[in-house]
């Protein structure tokens, strides 16, 4: 029987084969907004046949003003390969530094800065819920999700910079644990907004590794980050899922203790295994991703890009649980044939 996008995420999301895999994106760079829905993210979503829909709660950029890009028309002047950032300098609210849109470091130093880059919930500002419900009344068989890179660890991370975040494990622990705590506890505000306007499950983008390596050791993540993850999980009522770049199989156990319940994006280049996780949690986590975007996804080489759709569906596909997505972003360098041939063949060999 055929079944509502929302139907099929949440068969899903209760680890039960739904009629088919369903298409999940943590993030889409303008570029292919601009390309499949002239500027308006939600008729780019509906053209890739996304199944969940996310909502994301705007960060705001020193004198650059935010956008609802997902709930609403893009400016023209951001549509454009990197987004708002692209070409951007500047502090944003959460202490990280930017020049020409590429992040470069920290600002946040000492507790008297803690103030200054905490920033103002300003829920209904960064997500008007009449954008919301317009959203919800034009794809009302759409699933819903909040989708926000703003995790309490890996943005503590950025806000102090590298180094001096790293010296302050030593130096200063007390002040890091200070800063996730107050992060956490915004990311807890703007998910509960986010629950209360009807969302089905949240992904927190919490950045802790990179290839072959997590940043810090299991036992530095559970003492810093890990009460945090159970403190936003038990704030909620739906579930959390979380995203990170980079290795993190060491520290799914730990985050599965944290009440964790799904995960994205497992870069295979970083050295994530899918179906070695699928096996050794597929019964606990959802899994959402995998398609490599760094090989494949940027080449125009559909072949290839079935053959990793292929790959997942081997890996993960069985018993439920499984969403196809990319392995990080759908970000500038990745090729609109390629993007619309994963989605378009993933419906296709997805069916149960």
């Amino acid at each position: 029987m055929k079944m509502t996008s929302r139907q099929r995420v949440m068969t899903t999301i209760n680890h039960h084969e739904p009629d088919r895999v369903p298409l999940f994106s943590f993030s889409v760079d303008a570029k292919f907004i601009k390309a499949w829905g002239a500027g308006n993210a939600l008729k780019a979503y509906h053209k890739m046949g996304l199944d969940t829909f996310p909502i994301r709660m705007q960060n705001w950029c020193g004198d650059m003003p935010a956008m609802a890009s997902l709930i609403m028309d893009i400016p023209q002047e951001y549509q454009t390969a990197g987004g708002a950032f692209a070409g951007w300098d500047g502090v944003d609210e959460f202490g990280r530094i930017w020049k020409r849109g590429s992040y470069i470091g920290g600002a946040l130093k000492g507790r008297e800065d803690m103030d200054k880059y905490i920033p103002p919930l300003m829920l209904e500002k960064r997500t008007p819920p009449d954008l919301v419900e317009k959203c919800r009344n034009e794809y009302p068989d759409k699933a819903f999700c909040m989708n926000s890179h703003t995790g309490p660890f890996g943005l503590t991370m950025e806000s102090m910079g590298f180094e001096h975040f790293f010296y302050s494990l030593y130096d200063d622990r007390n002040l890091i644990r200070e800063v996730i705590e107050k992060r956490a506890q915004w990311f807890i505000g703007i998910a509960k907004y986010a629950q209360e306007l009807g969302v089905d499950f949240i992904v927190m983008g919490d950045d802790v590794a990179y290839k072959g390596k997590t940043f810090v050791s299991p036992g530095d993540f559970n003492e810093l980050a890990i009460p945090y993850y159970k403190m936003i999980v038990d704030s909620l009522e739906i579930p959390v899922f979380w995203h990170s770049d980079g290795f993190i199989e060491p520290l799914i156990d730990l985050a599965i203790e944290a009440g964790i319940k799904g995960l994205h994006a497992m870069e295979p280049v970083a050295g994530n295994d899918l179906g070695r996780i699928k096996d050794k949690y597929g019964d606990k986590l959802v899994l959402l991703g995998n398609v490599d975007c760094v090989n494949v996804l940027t080449t125009t080489d559909l072949d290839l890009v079935r053959k990793d759709v292929d790959r997942c569906m081997v890996q993960a596909k069985a018993g439920g649980g499984y969403m196809l997505a990319s392995s990080n972003s759908l970000h500038a360098s990745c090729t609109p044939e390629a993007v619309e041939e994963m989605y378009r063949y993933g419906a296709e060999v997805g069916v149960y």
